[in-house]
């Protein structure tokens, strides 16, 4: 984790240098080793370092060779591979910066599609008076931008923009739509207008006259895996797996390990004791799990411990029952710069702070298992749309054994429901909701009805998670869309964990395993009754069969239940209550009103608790920055 600037006079007027030092200083949470700065004329490059690596421990950027300069956030997975390609040493004095820049000089525009890795990064041709600007397959490093005819500047964080009198910071009426109804879109827009985020997989070209944005990598949706039988698979899996966890290990300082109880964050720190316990001077792995004594419906202590009870462990545990949802919100908000949907963001910087009080500098977690691995979504469904009964009528049984659920619930669900006609779906729907008078999901919709009317909100349904599910009728093109739409939640984690001085780093965001993962057969991923199927029978003799084969994870809400109305009801109250809110021009007051009262009497549903959640960090970050000048903050 580092931080990247840049500015890019396309109309030829020089970079004050003093601009581009501001910029920079704006990010030096990011980088407290070093800081640098390059500014020749029109063009000026940043850099603030955080070192990590080995490697890293002999990098100074910017720095220039044959007419390139390259500033760079970036881990590089392949430097053996590349080493060979450029004829390269793969030696520790070679930052992983300088294989990109002989990257760039070898293959041009195409050196992203060369790159295995974590990375963002822009270098400055000479040469040819273009800057080239390229981001990493999954999006885990930031990459922000502003661009006009006469101005290109970027920056790691936005922050570092508010040097740059050019740009504004009006608000984007379409993104906080889009933040409202939940919808997950890759558009590269931002709260702000004026202020992009180049998207995932792809770089830019910038000159004084022209600029190109390109997709350097994307899954091809017919990508399929096909071997000669089920340990084939399991075999290739774990391979790629234990190389994307051992990739990520290089590290020239502590190592911190999320470990929830969970299939994914326990799969890493597993396979990662087994890879380092071959090295000579293995330590216990250092792990840090999150607890919740008063809350023993969530709380995953006794799979957290499984785990620990392997050996080679050194946990800490931190007790997160009672953190206010909201604690240092304002804090929050000076890193996040934009409103974020997470209801754990308290509790989790609560541990990164333990981790950053431990020393550690690098993170593995198990962020991604969910969407890359996938839980076989829609698979039921398609064997129904294809009348492949038999195998249905296996896989309801074999759930049902699994999970302790009714297989006649299960047939019914899933074989009886999809053969209905969808008119009297309907009007079973509609009487349902008018006997239990229960809002349908349109008037859940809890956008201002006049702010609505400026967007085509039938759009924002195709984004939104559940009704996605109807749309995509195969597993596959679900499992397609799951991958391809959380790259703000790389964004806003590396946001949130950069600001105690440690890079996040997450296995199954390898893109080996990501087009792995999608191409094998449907039932790689959903066999037997148990979803995410290749990644539990690949865990044979690795994870405590306790996890191995769990059926249910736990989520944090009842936290968010009950410690928002806790810690949080008088400024609820006060916000819906508010004559001229902030918040009155794009949120329906009244269906928020009824959801507090629901919750207040304890009988809300979750997406009413959510509601609330939502909008009230909305009003927050409006006000914060309408009643002071944003700028302002950011400077102090």
């Amino acid at each position: 984790m580092s931080a990247i600037t840049g500015i890019f006079y396309r109309d030829g007027r020089s970079v004050p240098f003093d601009q581009i030092k501001k910029m920079n200083d704006k990010l030096s949470h990011r980088g407290p080793d070093g800081s640098k700065v390059y500014c020749e004329e029109s063009v000026a490059l940043g850099h603030q370092i955080l070192y990590t690596t080995q490697e890293s421990l002999h990098e100074s950027l910017p720095f220039e060779e044959d007419g390139l300069i390259i500033t760079a956030d970036a881990r590089i997975d392949n430097r053996n591979d590349l080493s060979k390609k450029l004829k390269l040493q793969n030696v520790e004095h070679i930052p992983d910066s300088y294989f990109i820049l002989k990257s760039y000089q070898k293959w041009g525009e195409k050196c992203p599609e060369e790159l295995l890795g974590d990375f963002a990064f822009a270098i400055w041709d000479k040469n040819h008076g273009n800057l080239f600007c390229a981001r990493d397959h999954m999006g885990v490093k930031p990459f922000y931008y502003f661009l006009s005819d006469e101005l290109f500047c970027f920056a790691t964080e936005m922050k570092a923009l508010y040097a740059i009198p050019e740009i504004t910071f009006k608000l984007n009426e379409l993104k906080l739509a889009y933040y409202l109804m939940r919808s997950n879109t890759d558009k590269n827009i931002t709260f702000y207008k004026d202020v992009l985020f180049l998207n995932k997989a792809h770089s830019l070209t910038i000159n004084n006259d022209n600029d190109n944005l390109k997709k350097f990598w994307e899954i091809d949706p017919e990508y399929k895996i096909i071997m000669n039988s089920e340990e084939d698979y399991i075999q290739s899996f774990l391979n790629i797996f234990t190389e994307a966890v051992k990739c990520r290990l290089r590290s020239a300082f502590p190592i911190g390990f999320e470990l929830s109880g969970g299939l994914d964050s326990s799969s890493v720190v597993c396979v990662a004791k087994k890879i380092l316990k071959n090295n000579q001077n293995f330590n216990d792995i250092k792990t840090f799990s999150m607890i919740f004594n008063k809350f023993p419906d969530v709380d995953e202590s006794y799979y957290i411990k499984k785990v620990i009870d392997t050996g080679g462990i050194k946990p800490c545990f931190i007790e997160s029952s009672d953190i206010n949802p909201l604690e240092n919100i304002l804090k929050v908000f000076k890193v996040q710069e934009q409103p974020f949907k997470t209801p754990n963001m308290a509790i989790l910087r609560n541990m990164y702070k333990n981790m950053q009080d431990n020393d550690i500098r690098v993170l593995l977690g198990g962020g991604g298992g969910d969407e890359i691995i996938s839980h076989g979504t829609n698979y039921l469904n398609e064997l129904v749309a294809k009348k492949t009964w038999k195998t249905l009528i296996y896989e309801l049984n074999a759930i049902s054994k699994n999970t302790n659920r009714s297989l006649f619930k299960l047939i019914f669900m899933y074989l009886i429901i999809p053969i209905i006609p969808t008119y009297i779906k309907n009007l079973l729907k509609n009487y349902f909701l008018l006997v239990f008078h229960k809002n349908s999901y349109e008037d859940e919709n809890i956008l201002n009805k006049d702010f609505a009317m400026k967007f085509d909100e039938d759009y924002f349904k195709t984004l939104n998670y559940t009704s996605i599910k109807s749309i995509l009728k195969t597993a596959r093109e679900f499992h397609y869309w799951v991958i391809n739409s959380h790259e703000e939640a790389w964004e806003m984690q590396d946001l949130n964990i950069s600001s105690f001085y440690i890079e996040p780093r997450y296995p199954f965001l390898d893109k080996r395993l990501v087009e792995f993962c999608y191409g094998i057969p449907n039932n790689m991923k959903f066999k037997s009754g148990w979803n995410r199927y290749i990644l539990r029978i690949s865990m044979k003799n690795i994870l405590p069969e306790e996890i191995q084969w769990r059926t249910l994870k736990n989520y944090f809400n009842s936290v968010l239940e009950k410690n928002l109305l806790l810690y949080e009801k008088k400024k609820l109250k006060e916000l819906l209550n508010e004559k001229k809110s902030l918040i009155n021009d794009y949120v329906n007051l009244d269906l928020l009103k009824i959801a507090y009262s629901n919750y207040i009497s304890e009988c809300a549903n979750f997406r009413e608790i959510d509601n609330l959640w939502i909008v009230i960090l909305l009003h927050i970050w409006i006000k914060y920055n309408k009643i002071l000048e944003y700028k302002t903050i950011i400077n102090h």
